[in-house]
């Protein structure tokens, strides 16, 4: 392997790992800031905030294990769906499911307002309730 072949883990800035840690926190707290209230609040300019894509494209990356993390859970929630629709607060656990589901989207950059649900998700969701 030649000397320049090494490649170095990407430099996090300050902003970055603030933004990281905030966006952790908000999720884990139920918070409602929004992307831009964070980016701020982590130190990135206002411009920055107000355009987020180049702020997010770099972060992204750094929150992908916390993203990983949030869609395991989510499917730990269906499960418990599944073994407790008849006991459980049905309610309850629907909005734990949507919750995961937009924290996840939006940690990821796509969209929030408009979910979209596949034909085979809302086979499966139908067939819950039915039981």
């Amino acid at each position: 392997m030649s000397r320049g072949a090494h490649t170095r883990p990407p430099i996090i800035t300050p902003q970055q790992k603030r933004a990281v840690e905030l966006f952790k926190q908000n999720m884990l707290s139920g918070g409602t800031k929004t992307i831009k209230d964070i980016l701020l609040e982590a130190g990135y300019a206002k411009t920055s905030a107000d355009q987020q894509h180049n702020a997010m494209s770099g972060i992204k990356p750094l929150l992908q294990p916390f993203i990983d993390r949030m869609t395991a859970h989510r499917e730990e929630v269906l499960k418990k769906m599944e073994e407790k629709i008849d006991s459980a607060h049905y309610a309850d656990l629907t909005r734990s499911v949507d919750v995961l589901t937009k924290n996840i989207q939006l940690l990821s950059g796509k969209s929030t307002g408009n979910l979209t649900i596949t034909d085979e998700r809302r086979a499966e969701l139908d067939e819950l309730i039915e039981h």
